[in-house]
């Protein structure tokens, strides 16, 4: 097992940059439902290839593409090139407290969306805090975290036990309980509804995607569902025993007469959560 148990997301700006482009499609649809009329500043928070940050560039007059990384932001800055997108860069880490935080974004902003970079903060509740506090009066938080990982096998395949996919997300929460060991996370034992009610917002809701594609998937449906799921093994195969590595690999071998591609019952049902709040308009 390697000596770093959280992802370098540096090591993996490729993928970071098909995902922007294959969810290009999302990120309208999202960024189209949070902004609203008035709205100047929005910022997309731990920004991977900068698929909201474009999105969001294409309604609001600035928008600010964050991470702490800077490989990463070399790779949301080719996207929004690639896409003509005027899009400011900013390099910190939420972790920072409120002060250092907003210094880095250039002010506060309407919208600040947060996808799935807060689950990575050793203590998420502070982060949620220091998120909070770069939003305007009237303005709001998005956080994408939680929801039902994508189903996409049968739970027998006929190779290897039964149940392989479970004990692949199975093999992802190890290794979430493993980074979280590695940074002495603060437990968060009550939600995010609750942690973004402790932000000091209102009116928080949650909002779901539905996912629905039945078998058989096909065509771009199917590349991406096994793109996500050979990515996930490489990502979790330290936490998965022998069987299931060796069925892993016979699985996603193109080659091999097991090979998930020719199977006509892969689908993909999936629900991705998004947790909004509003920051009160001062009395």
């Amino acid at each position: 097992m390697s000596e770093q148990i959280a992802l370098d997301y540096a090591e993996h700006t490729a993928w970071l940059l098909e995902s922007a482009l294959k969810d290009a499609e999302r990120y309208r649809r999202l960024a189209a439902g949070l902004i609203e009329p008035g709205d100047e500043r929005a910022a997309d928070i731990g920004c991977g290839g900068g698929g909201m940050a474009v999105a969001l560039a294409a309604r609001v007059h600035e928008v600010v593409a964050f991470d702490s990384d800077a490989a990463v932001l070399d790779a949301a800055r080719a996207y929004a090139a690639q896409c003509g997108a005027d899009v400011a860069f900013a390099l910190g880490d939420i972790e920072s407290g409120p002060e250092a935080f907003i210094e880095a974004l250039g002010g506060p902003v309407d919208l600040m969306w947060a996808g799935h970079v807060v689950h990575h903060a050793a203590d998420q509740q502070a982060a949620l805090d220091t998120l909070a506090a770069a939003v305007v009066p009237g303005g709001r938080l998005a956080v994408a975290e939680g929801g039902i990982g994508a189903r996409v096998l049968p739970w027998d395949v006929g190779v290897g036990r039964p149940g392989l996919q479970a004990r692949l997300e199975a093999a992802g929460s190890e290794r979430m309980i493993a980074e979280n060991r590695e940074r002495g996370a603060v437990p968060m034992p009550y939600g995010w509804p609750a942690a973004l009610k402790r932000a000091g917002l209102a009116e928080v809701r949650t909002l779901n995607e539905f996912i629905d594609r039945p078998a058989p998937l096909e065509n771009g449906a199917l590349t991406e569902a096994l793109e996500n799921l050979e990515a996930r093994v490489g990502w979790f195969e330290d936490f998965l025993d022998e069987d299931d590595k060796t069925a892993w690999k016979t699985l996603l071998d193109p080659g091999s007469p097991a090979w998930l591609g020719r199977r006509g019952d892969l689908h993909h049902l999936e629900v991705r959560s998004i947790y909004l709040g509003r920051k009160p308009k001062r009395k």
